[in-house]
């Protein structure tokens, strides 16, 4: 027996199909009306307001924390103490900027242009390459007058955009059907780009591009002895590395520390080290922000960089370094989770390309910070100081955000039985 609810709902589904039929009901009209106004209600609520909110809650936490870091230790020349506090803060901002600017742009015309993108992909690591100066033995900056930009944040977004459009491209083949002739493309967009970054020399970068590249392969569907062979082949070119010298000898010296972390504290586990102490030494609750005295005194190196994740252990404790790692996860989560509801095939790997650069950012910077993964010099996205790092991660955000923005809109029959069922 059908409930008086149910046939309330069916009535209205019909009503709604057949609106030259109820114009002389006032009181269809009204329902009619009201479920106008809920498939409106469907439309707008499509931002994803949870994935912004622990973004923002994330990197405005990260100028506090980079505040904190570096209120005591100052390059040389400079004086006020918020030198780093008030660049970050102006990044944040031109971020945000940014942010709401891609939003206006449908990420689905990229996959027209992607061709466009892979070139100015390829003229950004060459540029870096031919002007380009060094920090820390890698060439990896163009100095523009007026602010450094560090090309290879960018390309990571630049090189999932050119991945996506690859794998979802030749419409003959099923979405879901990832063959040899797109893994063989995908793989040469890949190589040519992790190439130019191995070149300034930047492994760590490197390591991310090619675990983002493995894991948008494998979300495509593609065949697995294609991914297990492009692993096997790219651990041969690691040994060849080694072999002929083309990877520094520092570089290996931080691969020894994570694989014996007893080597002397004071050679080349020293950074090691002084992050462990620092994290160990937080506790609970932490010493309190700006009181952390290995980072105050400059112990704990790049403790504004690659180990600020250190800072946050030593002055907010296992509270403050838990409250980080849940936001950590609440995005990557949402990133995922659009990238499963995104319309088409593009958007789809779009959203998962963006939610793989999080993700093994994420756990290398604090794996390495606590003795898990190796030192290879890698930044935490929205908390690591530097404008490069923070605009570029937005705009792979805004990104996702219009992958779900401009998903398909749900039927009309939906929206009306979730109000009348």
């Amino acid at each position: 027996m059908i409930s008086q609810r149910k046939r309330k709902r069916n009535h209205l589904i019909n009503l709604y199909h057949n609106k030259s039929k109820i114009n002389n009901s006032k009181d269809i009209d009204i329902d009619v009306d009201r479920l106008n106004v809920e498939k409106e209600k469907s439309k707008v609520a499509r931002f994803d307001f949870l994935l912004l909110l622990c973004v923002l809650i994330l990197s405005s936490f990260g100028v506090l924390i980079i505040y904190s870091a570096t209120k005591y230790s100052l390059p040389a020349g400079i004086s006020d103490p918020q030198y780093y506090f008030k660049k970050q803060l102006i990044v944040l901002i031109a971020s945000i900027g940014v942010f709401l600017l891609f939003l206006l742009f449908d990420y689905r015309k990229l996959k027209k242009f992607w061709v466009v993108v892979f070139i100015i992909n390829i003229a950004l690591l060459v540029s870096v390459l031919i002007f380009g100066y060094e920090i820390n033995s890698n060439k990896a900056w163009i100095d523009l007058k007026f602010i450094s930009i560090q090309p290879s944040e960018f390309s990571k977004i630049f090189m999932v955009i050119c991945l996506a459009a690859t794998l979802s491209r030749w419409q003959s083949e099923k979405k879901d059907v990832v063959g040899f002739k797109k893994v063989a493309s995908a793989t040469g967009i890949a190589f040519l780009t992790i190439l130019l970054v191995l070149l300034e020399p930047d492994l760590g970068q490197a390591i991310i591009y090619f675990l983002v590249f493995i894991g948008m392969l494998f979300i495509s569907g593609a065949n697995l002895l294609y991914i297990i062979g492009i692993i096997i082949l790219a651990s041969g070119a690691v040994f060849a590395g080694i072999k002929f010298g083309l990877i520094q000898e520092y570089q290996l010296d931080r691969l020894l520390v994570f694989l014996k972390p007893d080597v002397k504290p004071e050679g080349a586990g020293y950074n090691l080290f002084q992050s462990k102490l620092a994290i160990g030494s937080g506790k609970l609750f932490g010493k309190g922000l700006f009181l952390g005295t290995q980072t105050n005194l400059n112990y704990v190196p790049e403790h504004h960089t690659d180990f600020i994740f250190s800072v946050i252990g030593e002055e907010l404790g296992f509270v403050g370094a838990f409250f980080t790692i849940v936001l950590f996860g609440i995005i990557i989560w949402r990133c995922f989770y659009i990238s499963r509801h995104a319309s088409d095939f593009f958007g789809f790997l779009l959203a998962g390309g963006i939610g793989f650069i999080i993700l093994t950012q994420v756990i290398i910077n604090i794996g390495m910070t606590i003795g898990l993964m190796p030192i290879i010099g890698i930044t935490l996205p929205f908390l690591s100081y530097g404008g490069s790092n923070l605009l570029s991660i937005f705009i792979g955000i805004a990104l996702v955000e219009n992958v779900y923005f401009r998903r398909e809109l749900r039927r009309d029959y939906e929206v009306a039985y979730e109000e009348f069922s």
